[in-house]
């Protein structure tokens, strides 16, 4: 390929310099007279062969890239017409190496006719960025903590008592309790009664049948519904006969028999238990009894005499009952005691007589 580049490059050499002798030529008719032709042809052939020994080849590397682009420079026009005017013969001069490329400039957009697989220009690579050193951020200063005022001490709430539940209600028949103390607890829980009170008030009805020292074998048979059908108890002993009349309703096993002597001639009121409640007693604070014994109720029952008795005298003493379930003022005992019984002051008749009243406070008095 270098051979193929040199012989194009000299043809063009060739072509050039015969181009440009025709038009020197042309160019100035009175060198070349008859008289004139064979100086001016030895003075050109000498001006020839100094610029041609002048003449360097280009790197053959370098020879890519042709420039077909002719300048023509006026200043050389003008010594050509110069020169035509004027029969002086130019100095020669020794060219300098440059004066081939001054007068054959080869253009740098010049076109690449032969582009060489070896010289391909490589990529220009991207300065790699300098990493700038990271700016330090500023802390915020600290702030000084301000003093906190020391809190007052606030008023301690004192906690509510939390409510006890309420007792589910009684079904069976066999009421709760084995003792009398036992049995009076449970009332209790329901009616918010003093158990001292009502021990007090059982003393003074019945303390001759029934105490606290009761083997749990009689309170279980007495604190069962029913047991005046059964034949389990005796009505007698029991309390189960109407204390005005002394006989046996007609609803019991022993119905007539008579238990004790009649009490004057007050009308009978059918009071039959351990705490003396009546036939209207019972049926009237039924509203009150029926959340705790929803199924059945009787006064001859130790229990249920024990719950008809409360919920009345709760009902008698009215606004008087205080808050408290196990302390109660002596006036309100003696209004609850007087309400039970009819008056305070008694005489049966029967060599017995005194102050209900004032006997159930000194009762209650020695349980409390």
């Amino acid at each position: 390929m270098i051979t193929s580049n040199r012989r194009i490059f000299l043809a063009i050499f060739l072509s050039l310099v015969i181009f440009f002798g025709i038009k020197y030529i042309y160019s100035n008719p009175l060198v070349f007279r008859p008289d004139n032709i064979y100086a001016s042809i030895t003075q050109k052939t000498a001006e020839l062969k100094i610029k041609i020994s002048s003449i360097k080849l280009p790197n053959l590397k370098k020879l890519f890239t042709l420039n077909f682009d002719y300048q023509t420079n006026s200043d050389t026009d003008k010594s050509i017409h110069q020169n035509q005017t004027s029969f002086s013969l130019p100095t020669v001069s020794q060219p300098s190496p440059t004066d081939f490329n001054q007068l054959y400039p080869i253009p740098s957009d010049s076109i690449q006719l032969y582009p060489s697989p070896t010289n391909k220009p490589s990529p220009t690579s991207r300065p790699t960025a300098v990493p700038r050193p990271p700016t330090a951020v500023p802390r915020p200063p600290t702030a000084v903590p301000r003093p906190t005022a020391t809190p007052r001490p606030q008023p301690t709430v004192t906690p509510r008592p939390t409510a006890t539940p309420a007792p589910s209600p009684i079904t069976s028949d066999t009421r709760p309790g084995i003792s009398l103390t036992e049995i009076f607890k449970e009332v209790n829980k329901r009616e918010c009664i003093p158990v001292p009170l009502l021990m007090a008030f059982q003393t003074q009805e019945s303390g001759s049948f029934f105490n606290k020292d009761n083997p749990p074998s009689i309170i279980k048979i007495y604190n069962t519904y029913g047991w005046w059908q059964t034949g389990a108890g005796d009505p007698c002993f029991g309390l189960g006969y109407h204390s005005q009349t002394g006989i046996v309703p007609q609803d019991s096993v022993k119905a007539g028999v008579r238990c004790r002597n009649a009490v004057g001639n007050l009308a009978d009121q059918r009071i039959m238990g351990i705490l003396q409640i009546g036939q209207w007693e019972q049926e009237v604070s039924r509203k009150n009894t029926i959340s705790t014994l929803p199924k059945n109720i009787d006064r001859r029952v130790l229990f249920d005499n024990a719950i008809i008795f409360a919920s009345i005298t709760k009902n008698r003493v009215g606004n008087l009952a205080p808050d408290s379930c196990d302390d109660w003022p002596d006036d309100v005992i003696k209004i609850a005691a007087e309400k039970h019984h009819g008056s305070c002051e008694y005489n049966y008749g029967n060599g017995k007589s005194g102050n209900y009243c004032t006997e159930v406070l000194q009762l209650y008095k020695q349980y409390k």
